[in-house]
C-alpha cells in the first residue's frame, strides 16, 4: 500500500513539476518582447504613417547585402491592410499588420501570386519575419527581425508621386 501511495504522490508531483516549468507569465502577450531587443527603443507607428509607396533602399539577410533583390520593385501598403509589391506589370498582393503595441509590423504575401515575380525569394524573406520599427521620418521606415540573429534588416524610402 506504501509503494501505490508512493508512485501516486510522485505522479502528482511530476505533474505539478512539469506544469510549473511549461507556464509562464508572458504567454499570449503581444506587448511582450522576447526577442532581445529593448523594446524602449522601438517606435510606434500608426496606419496612416505606414499607408503609401515605398522602394526597398537596404535589404540585409543574415549579413548579406540583398538590396538589388529589389530594384524595380515597389511595395504599396493600404491604410486597410492591403499590400501590393509590383515590378510595374506583374503585383504580388497580400495583407499587413501593426501589432498591438504598434511597434512592429508583419507582412502575409499571397503565395499564389508569387510566380509573376521573379523575385519570390525575397518576397519570401520580406514577410517570414516580425519587423519591429526602429526609425522612422515622413519618408523612410528603419525597420529590424525581430527573431533571431543576425537580425534582417530593411529600410523603405517613400516614393513620392
Amino acid at each position: 500500500m506504501k509503494t501505490v501511495s508512493f508512485i501516486i504522490k510522485s505522479v502528482l508531483l511530476s505533474i505539478f513539476i512539469i506544469g510549473f516549468i511549461a507556464c509562464s507569465d508572458d504567454d499570449n502577450d503581444d506587448n511582450n518582447n522576447n526577442s532581445g531587443l529593448d523594446e524602449s527603443t522601438l517606435l510606434p507607428i500608426t496606419n496612416s504613417e505606414v499607408s503609401g509607396s515605398w522602394i526597398v533602399t537596404l535589404f540585409r539577410d543574415d549579413d548579406e547585402d540583398e538590396t538589388s533583390d529589389f530594384n524595380g520593385l515597389t511595395i504599396n501598403f493600404e491604410e486597410n491592410g492591403a499590400i501590393n509589391i509590383t515590378d510595374g506589370s506583374n503585383t504580388v498582393t497580400g495583407t499587413w499588420s501593426i501589432n498591438s503595441n504598434n511597434k512592429r509590423i508583419a507582412i502575409d504575401l499571397d503565395e499564389s501570386t508569387f510566380v509573376l515575380l521573379s523575385n519570390r525569394e525575397e518576397l519570401e524573406d520580406l514577410e517570414d519575419d516580425r519587423w519591429a520599427i526602429v526609425e522612422k521620418t515622413d519618408t523612410q521606415l528603419h525597420l529590424l527581425e525581430d527573431d533571431d540573429l543576425p537580425r534582417d534588416r530593411v529600410h523603405f524610402e517613400r516614393v513620392t508621386p
